[in-house]
């Protein structure tokens, strides 16, 4: 494993994502409100410049997140993309004119430390890249039913616990892919023809077209406060429960590591309620319900 090239790559994954959350939330802002969850959503979003900057963004931090994962294991890979989330949320503020309390650096600096000691606990060893069909069939299929479970309920809210359940969908739908991505660029080094023989590389490009519309309309429904907390803290997760199971990857078990693992978890979740409560949060959720009104009002007239 070349750890300080994974750790490189990765964190030049963070910066891509992070400046292509902020653009592309600012991008949904603008849709109304009925075209959420539909692949319409995405036409409709082709046509605005900022988005595809954002989109722009997103490319290149993928591309520097499959370089990591081809490089080291997923649950090393998984849990320093996901901090992405300490920069996005304070460029998002910044950028709406509002300024981060001390609530809001405590609830970010929760969430940092938190994924750090859990990178210190955890030490993950690489494993396979290459799980039989039957493995993937075990680990697929409890995710997509949450998947599932999480689309059905966001359709059926409304505010904050929409774009909290639409980033939890998200969330799921990119630890999926990252899982994916390590399979598909093994398979790449293969050779182009016998990747294309095989299945994951679809499914890659159909569960990501499913991410982009669930982590879009999540952006639509509210500050991206509410949705990429839960969004960063299940897409690790999952991408990191399936790097064990299906990918054989190593973590120690034994119990100064594991409690090491479970303090971070549980500075990560404590920084995310923080977050959740902060009435700077709530100020922009207002504020984005109000410009989401306007757009309703623009179509109308």
């Amino acid at each position: 494993m070349n750890l300080v090239g994974t750790v490189a790559a990765a964190l030049g994954a963070v910066c891509g994502f992070a400046i292509a959350a902020v653009l592309q939330q600012l991008a949904a802002r603008t849709v109304p409100r009925e075209d959420s969850m539909q692949i319409k959503l995405l036409l409709l979003l082709l046509r605005r410049p900022l988005w595809l900057l954002g989109v722009a963004a997103m490319l290149a931090g993928y591309g520097l997140q499959a370089l990591a994962l081809s490089l080291g294991p997923v649950a090393l890979v998984q849990p320093i993309v996901v901090t992405e989330f300490a920069f996005a949320i304070p460029l998002a503020m910044w950028l709406d004119r509002k300024r981060p309390g001390l609530r809001e650096w405590l609830g970010l600096a929760g969430v940092v430390f938190g994924v750090s000691t859990f990178l210190l606990g955890a030490e993950p060893a690489p494993g396979s890249a290459d799980p039989t069909f039957t493995v993937w069939l075990y680990v697929l299929v409890p995710t997509g039913s949450l998947v599932a479970v999480a689309i059905f309920a966001a359709a059926r809210s409304s505010g904050p616990k929409r774009s909290v359940l639409l980033g939890a969908a998200a969330g799921l739908c990119f630890g999926v892919i990252a899982v994916l991505t390590k399979t598909t660029t093994f398979l790449l080094g293969q050779g182009l023809n016998v990747a294309l023989r095989q299945w994951e590389p679809y499914l890659l490009v159909g569960v990501g077209i499913l991410a982009l519309v669930c982590s879009q309309s999540a952006y639509q429904s509210g500050p991206i406060a509410y949705s990429m907390p839960m969004h960063d803290l299940l897409e690790p997760s999952v991408a990191a429960i399936i790097g064990i199971t299906a990918l054989n990857e190593r973590i120690p078990l034994d119990p100064r590591s594991l409690a090491i693992i479970g303090i971070g978890a549980l500075m990560a979740c404590t920084g995310i309620v923080i977050l959740s409560r902060s009435p700077v949060v709530h100020g922009e959720y207002l504020e984005h319900e109000r410009e989401g009104s306007d757009v309703v009002s623009v179509r109308s007239s």
